[in-house]
Formats: structure tokens, sequence, C-alpha cells
């Protein structure tokens, strides 16, 4: 996909990789950007070419609102990309439906819910980016409800693929751990450790707009990842012991 000139919307966008994707999709030319966030005040408009929308994106009335908004504002959108997302680490010990409903209500109703809505503009060519995660693929102990969210949305676009319209693309992107507040957002504490491996947020946002450009079906940011994956898959034991040596790590959240 060529991004001048093209018309862009980015959920999650007031910090972390949403708010690098804003500073590197505003060097093109021409673009047109709605940065979507609960809290707007600290986006950047970069010149005009970015507008801040505030809204909650894990309600389908907040993203009917981001979409009548995207309208009146610059019309059909050519790019959307559902960055917004978050995690918990704990120990699931106490039934709590709402705390259930919250995390799949963002990571993995939104995104799902997004995509409808978008297909829903019309004929025109379109793409769909959307943050899934490595989480999604490898266990990751403490984080229970956050890899099981991201994996329901990897199998949901792995199997939609077969029935999308012809003027629809999809990338997947695949970050492993990225060292943004993410982490210590999903404690609350300061200094969370974070899987293994980990990588910048400048990576990242650079791998998802080379996969954008290239029409890529999936992004593996982290090179590690990339070679870990296929062993993995081949080797399923790699995995469980990579997941046992990340238990030791989380230990205190697992108490």
């Amino acid at each position: 996909m060529n991004l001048t000139n093209k018309k862009i919307i980015v959920t999650g966008a007031s910090s972390g990789i949403g708010k690098e994707l804003l500073f590197l999709l505003a060097a093109y030319q021409g673009v047109r950007i709605i940065a979507v966030a609960r809290g707007v005040e600290q986006i950047d408009t970069f010149w005009g070419k970015v507008i801040p929308f505030a809204c909650d994106v894990s309600s389908p009335e907040g993203i009917d609102a981001l979409f009548t908004f995207a309208q009146q504002t610059f019309g059909n959108t050519d790019l959307f990309i559902a960055n917004a997302g978050f995690a918990y680490i704990e120990k699931l010990d106490e039934a709590d439906w709402k705390h259930i409903e919250d995390i799949f209500s963002l990571n993995t109703f939104s995104p799902i819910y997004t995509l409808q809505k978008l297909i829903q503009e019309g004929n025109s060519e379109k793409n769909f980016v959307c943050t899934v995660s490595a989480a999604a693929i490898v266990s990751l102990p403490a984080y229970a409800l956050y890899c099981s969210s991201k994996s329901a949305l990897r199998h949901f676009i792995n199997t939609y693929r077969y029935e999308k319209p012809a003027n629809l693309h999809i990338t997947t992107v695949y970050p492993v751990a990225t060292r943004t507040g993410f982490f210590d957002k999903a404690t609350g504490k300061k200094a969370t450790p974070l899987p293994f491996p980990a990588q910048n947020v400048q990576i990242v946002a650079k791998a998802i707009i080379k996969g954008i450009e290239k029409n890529k079906k999936q992004v593996f940011p982290s090179f590690i990842f990339r070679v870990a994956y296929p062993l993995g898959r081949a080797f399923p034991f790699l995995f469980t012991i990579y997941s046992l040596l990340e238990k030791r790590k989380m230990s205190r959240w697992l108490k």
C-alpha cells in the first residue's frame, strides 16, 4: 500500500506503539490521520495532519461515534490500525465476570466489530492492520486472560481471511514484549519484569509501516521470535520450556 494521501485511523494512539506510528505516518505527504485514545491531550497534531479523537473503542457506541466522526472529517477510511489493547498481570483466583469482559471487549470484540464497520463503508480498497501479540501464540504465565483474548483474535482473523471481500487486505502484527508503559499499567507497579525477548517501540512501529507498504499478511517485528516461531511449531516442547521459565520470573503474581 502506498501511504501517500491516505486517510488513516489509529487507535491506542496516545502512547507506546500507537504514538510511534503517528510519528512515522505523519511523515508521508498528504496523509490525514485520526488518532484515537480515551485521553488525547498528549497527542501531537503534526502540523494539522493528525486529528485527535477521544472515545472508548471497547464499546460499540464508541466505535460507532468514531466512524461517524471519520465520515464527517474525511469520508471513507483507507487504512485502519487497530492498536488499542491492554493486559492484566495477575493470579486468577476470584470469579469476576466484568474483569473478564473488560479485557475481551477491548482486545477481541473491538477489532472484530471495527472490521465489520470498515467493510460497511463500501467497495473501495481498504487495509486493516491489527496489533495481535506473540502472546497469542506462546503461553505467558500470569497473562492468562491477555493471551486468550489475543489468541481468539488471531484465530478469528486467520479464519476470516477465507471469507473477506476482495477489496480488503488484512495485516496482523505479532510484537514480543515492547518497552513502553504497557506492563507497568498491567500491574499498577513500577519496574514490572518484561517477558523475554523485549524490543524497542521504534522497531515495532517501523516493522508495521514496512509491512503495510509491502502488503504483508503477517508482521513479526522481533528477529528472535521469527526464528523461534517455526522451531516451536516443529518442537512444541521448546515453547513449554519457555513458559516454565517465564513462570519462575512471574512467581510473585502467581502466588
